[in-house]
């Protein structure tokens, strides 16, 4: 049974409230799963929760709205009160596949797109992303502590269209797409924000590396 998010408490309705009516977010979970043995990653449980459902809980507060892209279990992902798109290529096409497929329900002036395993994003991920859209006239940022995570990042949501013809292309890379777009980093001190709960104790996938 698929589990509805939490309700929000007040403080974290009240953060960033001046950058949300210009966000949409994008929430994929459309992979395959590989590292979870085929498992559909958003729904697999964390804390006694959808991995998803922590997401949403995360990000709500900060956009002004929410699409899911999701190539399984639809109706478990729709749930959650979201929109839940398909991608339009056949196969698993990776993320570029299932931002392409959410680009047109997105008319706010800003994107933010995270993925879907990520349940300790910010509070403040909006904001101080979009402030270094702001402070330095790019089209791209992304999230970097110790390393980079070009998952979340925040784009200007009319270059999201660039996305078919890279797809067209053959190439999928989030990073390459960002790049492409003239990009900039966007430091965060809390490297636990941005970890990837890509595996389950038990499965044949090896858990990640420490930090």
């Amino acid at each position: 049974m698929i589990t509805q998010p939490f309700p929000l408490i007040d403080e974290r309705r009240a953060v960033n409230r001046t950058t949300t009516s210009t966000v949409d977010a994008i929430i994929l979970a459309g992979g395959q799963g590989a590292r979870l043995g085929g498992r559909d990653k958003g729904l697999v449980d964390w804390e006694g929760r959808a991995l998803i459902a922590h997401v949403i809980d995360r990000i709500a507060p900060q956009v002004a709205s929410i699409v899911i892209s999701a190539n399984r279990n639809l109706l478990d992902y729709g749930q959650f009160g979201y929109p839940v798109y398909p991608d339009s290529r056949a196969g698993f096409n990776g993320p570029l596949a299932g931002i392409e497929a959410c680009a047109s329900h997105c008319s706010n002036p800003f994107t933010l797109i995270v993925a879907c395993d990520t349940p300790k994003l910010p509070l403040t991920l909006v904001r101080d992303l979009k402030k270094t859209l702001d402070t330095f006239k790019v089209n791209a940022t992304y999230a970097t502590d110790e390393r980079p995570h070009y998952l979340p990042c925040l784009v200007r949501t009319q270059y999201l269209t660039d996305i078919s013809a890279q797809l067209n292309n053959s190439n999928g890379s989030v990073k390459g797409w960002l790049k492409g777009l003239g990009e900039r980093a966007t430091p965060f001190e809390n490297c636990q924000a941005f970890v990837n709960m890509n595996y389950v104790p038990g499965s044949a996938a090896k858990p990640p590396p420490e930090k």
